[in-house]
C-alpha cells in the first residue's frame, strides 16, 4: 500500500539529521546496529552500518543490497515493508510486533511452516533468495501467528541476462533456502517427512560440515 504523503513526508524529515543514539537498540547484526524508532504515525526498524573506514563502506554497500532485495519482493505477504535507504545509509523497515522463531513455538506449526514454505517460494519466484533461512533469528512468529521473514543482509537479487556466476549462486542459494526451511521444520535432516524429503539437497559444504560437527572438529 503506498504511503501518504503526509507520512512519507514525516519519514524524510526523520532522516534529514537522523542518529541511533536518539533510539532504543533493538538488535545488533554483521552489518550494524537496528534501532527502533518510534514518532507520530511511524513504527519503524532502522539498520545503520556500524564501524569506520573500509568497514563502515562495506557495512553501506551490504545495505544497499539488502534495500535491492526488499525493492524486488515489494508487496509480497511474509516480508516486512521497506521504507527506504534514507542517506545512503539508513535502511527503514516496517517494525513487526511479533518474537524471533528461537524464542517462540507457533500455535499451528503444519499452518505456519505451510505459510512460510510459501513465502519462500514467492521470494524466489520474485528472483531473491535469503541464503540464511536456517537462522531461526531470521524468521519471526508474528502477534498475530503468521511468519515473517526477516534481517535479509545476505539476499541476493538474480540479475536479468547473461550472468553465469550470480545465476549459479542464486541456484545455490534457493536450495540452501530450502534446506533452511526444512531444518527449520523439523529441527534435523534426520527427522524430515517422506512428503518433504525431495525438497533437500545438501551441498557438499553443508555435508563436510555436518561431517565436522558430528566429530567434533
Amino acid at each position: 500500500m503506498p504511503l501518504a504523503a503526509t507520512k512519507l513526508g514525516d519519514i524524510h524529515a526523520l532522516f534529514e539529521d537522523f542518529s541511533t543514539t536518539r533510539w532504543p537498540v533493538i538488535a545488533e547484526s554483521n552489518q550494524g546496529t537496528i534501532v527502533r524508532v518510534q514518532t507520530g504515525d511511524l513504527d519503524l526498524a532502522v539498520k545503520t552500518p556500524r564501524g569506520r573506514g573500509i568497514a563502515w563502506r562495506a557495512r553501506r554497500f551490504s545495505l544497499g543490497r539488502e534495500y535491492r532485495a526488499y525493492r524486488r519482493i515489494e508487496g509480497l505477504e511474509g516480508f516486512p515493508r521497506c521504507l527506504g535507504l534514507f542517506g545512503g545509509c539508513h535502511l527503514a523497515i516496517e517494525y513487526v510486533d511479533g518474537a524471533l522463531l528461537r524464542h517462540a513455538t507457533p500455535s499451528d506449526p503444519e499452518c505456519f511452516f505451510g505459510r512460510l514454505r510459501q513465502t519462500i517460494q514467492a521470494m524466489h519466484e520474485r528472483g531473491v533468495v535469503h541464503g540464511d533461512l536456517k537462522s531461526r533469528q531470521n524468521v519471526l512468529v508474528a502477534s498475530d501467528g503468521r511468519p515473517v521473514i526477516i534481517d535479509l543482509g545476505t539476499a541476493l537479487v538474480r540479475k536479468p541476462g547473461w550472468h553465469p556466476i550470480n545465476h549459479w549462486l542464486f541456484d545455490y542459494l534457493r536450495q540452501i533456502d530450502l534446506n533452511g526451511w526444512v531444518k527449520l521444520k523439523y529441527g534435523s535432516y534426520d527427522r524430515v517427512d517422506e512428503l518433504d524429503r525431495h525438497l533437500v539437497r545438501r551441498s557438499r559444504i553443508e555435508r563436510i560440515n555436518n561431517w565436522a560437527r558430528r566429530r567434533g572438529l
